[in-house]
Parts: C-alpha cells; sequence; structure tokens
C-alpha cells in the first residue's frame, strides 16, 4: 500500500465534502484514510492497482464520482505541438508518450501534490523509474518542436535541478544525488529531450533541467514520459493529465513523429450483468449495475460500459464486476456457507525449502520472464534462451534460464535493509526445456566463498544426500573462488563468491556470496 498525504483544506477545495464523511466513504471503498496528529493533515492507503489514486485529486474525483454520481469528462484539444523521436533510443529507453495542459493553476498545494504523485508513480507504475519516468515542464520557458534522442555521456552539459551550473550526463551521474541513485539505468548512450534552439528540458530517467522547473508561476505545462513499455508510459501521460485537468487545466494532445499521441482514450466493454451475478452471487437488475459504475467513475450508455482512459486497473470484465462490489458495499453481502466440501492436504515441495529457512534464509519470488541485458550483467552468457514470441515490455522477453540475476536484483533493491540479508528462491529456468532449480544468497561484509562452501554442505547433509565439491569457473563469481556440485555423477549446479563487476551492475555496495543448483 502506498500512503498519501494532504492537507483536508486542499482536498475539501476540490470536492466539498466533509471530513468525517470524506473519512468513512474513502476507507469504505477500499482506501483508508485517518487524520494524523491534531492538525488538519490527513493520510490515506493506496492499493498500488490503483495509480489513479496516489494524490489528493485522485481521492477528490474518486469521491467526487461516488456521492454525486459526477462523470470525469476531460476533453482533449487537438496537438500543437511535435515531438520527434530518434532511432538512437531505441535500444535505450524506447517508449514515449507526452501531452500539454493549458491555463492550469498551480498554487503552492497543488505543486507539491504534482511531485507527490510523480515520486508515486514512478515508485509503482515506473518502478522505481526503470519502466516509466515523468518529466513535467514549464511549457513557455523552452521552443517545440521538441526532440528526443540519445548522446554520449560528455557530449551535451545543462544546468539540472537544484544546480546553478552547467553539467555533462557524466558529471550528473557522478556528483548530483538523483544521478547517482539512478546510475544503474543509464549506460554509455543517456536519453536527452531537447527543444528547438537545442536547450534540454530532460536528461530522463534521471533529471529534469532547472530551465524547465515548474513553479506557482508556471500556466502551460509539457509533459514526457519515457520508458520501456508504451502502454505504462501512456498511462502514466493519462493519470497525470487528469490530475492537471482537476485543477482547472486544458488537456491537449501532441504527435509524435508527425503523429497524433493518443491519450485519455475511453475504453468500451459489455454491461457484465451475467459476470457480476456468477461472480457476486446477487441478482442485480441491469439498471443496478449501470448506476453502480457510474458511481465508480465510468460511462454507461445502453449495453456498454466506457472506462476512463487514467483507469490503469481496469483490464478485463472482472475489473468492472469488482467496482460493481466496491459500490454496492461488501458490508452488503450476506455470509454464506459454500455448497460443497474440500480437504486440504500437503503439497510435494522440495525439502530444500524446510531447511533453507531453518537455516536462516528468507524465502523470495521473483518473474519467471526475464531479459538478456539482466543475464548478461550477471555473466551468464552461455546457453539458447528460450524466448517469447510477442513481448509487450523490453523487461520480460526470454523465460529466465537462471534465477540469480533475479536474487541480485532483489539483492539491490533491499540493500538499505538491515544486514545480513539472506534469501532464496524454488522455481522454474528454460535451459531451454524447463528444469527447478534453488538458488540462495548471503549479503553482508563477510560473505565469503567459505561461508557459502558450509551452507551447501550443509543443505546436502540435512537432506542425507551425498555430494562432491570441485573447483570451478563459472560466469557470475570470483576466479579461484568458484565451485561446482556434484550429485551422483552430474554436475548439478555452482556457488562462490559474486565478481566485483557484476556487484557493480546491479548496484550493490556489500560483498554476495550464493549458489544456484537442481532443486
Amino acid at each position: 500500500m502506498a500512503q498519501v498525504n494532504f492537507a483536508y483544506p486542499d482536498f475539501y477545495e476540490l470536492c466539498r465534502i466533509d471530513e468525517e464523511e470524506a473519512i468513512e466513504k474513502l476507507t469504505m471503498l477500499g482506501f483508508p484514510a485517518e487524520k494524523v496528529g491534531g492538525g488538519d493533515e490527513l493520510t490515506v492507503e493506496v492499493t498500488p492497482n490503483r495509480p489513479d489514486a496516489l494524490c489528493v485529486e485522485g481521492l477528490a474525483r474518486v469521491l467526487n464520482e461516488y456521492i454525486n454520481g459526477a462523470q470525469s469528462s476531460i476533453v482533449v484539444g487537438k496537438p500543437v505541438i511535435d515531438v520527434v523521436v530518434d532511432a538512437s533510443v531505441a535500444d535505450v529507453r524506447p517508449a514515449f508518450c507526452g501531452a500539454v495542459v493549458r491555463n492550469v493553476r498551480i498554487t503552492d498545494s497543488a505543486l507539491r501534490s504534482i511531485m507527490q504523485i510523480q515520486e508515486k508513480l514512478h515508485e509503482t507504475l515506473g518502478r522505481k523509474r526503470r519502466k516509466v519516468a515523468i518529466g513535467i515542464h514549464d511549457l513557455d520557458r523552452v521552443s517545440p518542436p521538441f526532440k528526443y534522442f540519445a548522446c554520449g555521456r560528455e557530449d551535451v552539459s545543462f544546468v539540472p535541478l537544484d544546480r546553478q551550473e552547467k553539467m555533462t550526463p557524466l558529471e550528473i551521474l557522478k556528483r548530483h544525488e538523483k544521478g547517482m541513485d539512478y546510475s544503474h539505468l543509464v549506460g554509455s548512450a543517456c536519453p536527452m529531450i531537447i527543444d528547438r534552439r537545442g536547450d534540454v528540458l530532460s536528461f530522463p530517467p534521471i533529471i529534469n533541467g532547472e530551465l524547465t522547473r515548474v513553479t506557482s508561476e508556471t500556466r502551460n505545462v509539457f509533459i514526457d514520459t519515457t520508458g520501456t513499455s508504451q502502454d505504462a508510459v501512456r498511462q502514466a501521460v493519462n493519470i497525470v493529465c487528469a490530475v492537471l485537468a482537476m485543477r482547472g487545466g486544458d488537456v491537449e494532445e501532441i504527435t509524435v513523429n508527425g503523429k497524433p499521441c493518443r491519450i485519455l482514450q475511453e475504453r468500451k466493454w459489455p454491461l457484465p450483468v451475467k459476470e457480476s451475478a456468477r461472480l457476486l452471487g446477487i441478482g442485480l437488475k441491469k439498471e443496478e449495475i449501470a448506476s453502480l459504475l457510474s458511481k465508480m467513475g465510468h460511462r454507461v450508455e445502453g449495453d456498454f460500459v466506457f472506462s476512463p482512459g487514467f483507469r490503469a486497473d481496469v483490464i478485463n470484465e472482472v475489473d468492472l464486476v469488482e467496482d460493481v462490489a466496491i459500490a454496492y458495499g461488501f458490508n452488503n453481502f450476506e455470509p454464506k456457507l459454500p455448497g460443497f466440501a474440500s480437504f486440504g492436504n500437503a503439497g510435494k515441495e522440495p525439502p530444500c525449502h524446510e531447511i533453507l529457512v531453518g537455516l536462516g534464509f528468507d524465502e523470495v519470488l521473483s518473474w519467471t520472464l526475464s531479459n538478456p541485458k539482466k543475464e548478461e550483467d550477471a555473466n551468464i552468457l552461455e546457453g539458447e534462451r528460450a524466448k517469447i514470441g510477442n513481448p509487450l515490455t523490453s523487461d520480460f522477453t526470454i523465460f529466465r534460464s537462471a534465477i540469480l540475476p533475479n536474487i541480485l536484483t532483489i539483492l539491490s533493491e533491499s540493500k538499505n535493509e538491515k544486514l545480513p540479508i539472506k534469501i532464496y528462491e524454488v522455481g522454474p529456468v528454460a535451459l531451454p526445456g524447463l528444469k527447478e532449480r534453488v538458488c540462495f544468497a548471503s549479503m553482508h561484509p563477510k560473505a565469503s566463498f567459505s561461508e557459502i562452501k558450509g551452507l551447501v554442505l550443509s543443505l546436502f547433509e540435512s537432506m542425507g544426500k551425498e555430494a562432491r565439491i570441485e573447483a570451478d569457473e563459472y560466469g557470475p563469481f570470483v576466479k579461484g573462488r568458484c565451485a561446482s556440485v556434484i550429485a551422483n555423477g552430474k554436475r548439478i549446479g555452482f556457488f562462490g563468491e559474486i565478481a566485483p563487476e557484476v556487484l557493480v551492475r546491479f548496484n550493490l555496495e556489500q560483498p554476495v556470496c550464493a549458489c544456484e543448483m537442481e532443486a
């Protein structure tokens, strides 16, 4: 759950709903709300499936629709501004979308909210800026058309946010706080957005330029989103546009390479009458379902439902049924015992689960889909990979051939947690046939080959099996501090200390020892 904080007077200005009623209704709708301290600040918890509600504007819109039945109709103007997306970004951050919002009222509270929704979207929808990065700019400070391209680390210089001197991308990555935090997302080619005069708007996904800083004086805004998924960057633009529209802004499309960049388009679904009866177990009439969906912000015409373009959570008919249930009220459902009996039994799990937990490890679960770059960063280079025929994003183009890259990614995202961190995962890999493997790793200042060797031997001893260890070499590990595990005359895995260059690629600052082998 993401936490959204805002001052109640700002919320009241947007929806005119009393504080007690707002807290009660938001909690009932699945957004637990409460007052903070003795002041006028409210805190609301928002589930990750509703990124459009990660701000005061989104929550005010949700409540206004539910109580007053007001529909969120946003008129989108025709494009005036063009953005040229250069072929040089195809292998860097290929996805791009944007919009213009004019005549927006940016008060101090609105500015805080815009910054909050930007960061919340980076953390959730954007997967910490890897999948989506958002730039919001003062349009009146630059001259369209704009160009999105990739350059070398020292080819361009500009003044980044919160600085006074010009810096190259290389200097930003080494010296600027945001550059150091997100340097692992940028390679030798740096994405850049410039205007007609060559002035820099943004160095995505790192930092915007000081030139286009949004202030309370800003009236016209240009939004850019870049990333690895075209659907995700469009969703981010839709959400930010909906936020600024709540502040009185007029939304306008842009063109990308001369073609309209369609935003805020409604999605059409059949009215889920039969599905509601089947999944909810209540006999609601067509008119009742239409009324409930209207309270959740959907537009209903005849036998069809039109979902707002900023509702990224609606991906099929079941999501509409969920909205019917929320609007109906979960407390209004009568509990019933199921009309059948079932008996559970223990599943068959590899014995290593219980043993690794006993050795102090925590289980993790990661994506089975991956991409070649992540595996190459871990020095896993050999073998033919099982490719996805129709990938929707560059993050997931293959079925993983090893679990270790995912374990290293989790360690990277957990590096601020208390040490030692000891995690493991049991799951399938494709080589290219599917096989079950176990991977476990330990990260702390004294992680070593001796530690992981002792863990491997303890694991086999506890399972009552024999294994032989031989000095060996394997890409992810330090030469001379790596060994293979041989059981029943067959090499079933490797273990050792993770090589320094691999630690650097995964932005890890502590030693890591790990093992991956057949489960």
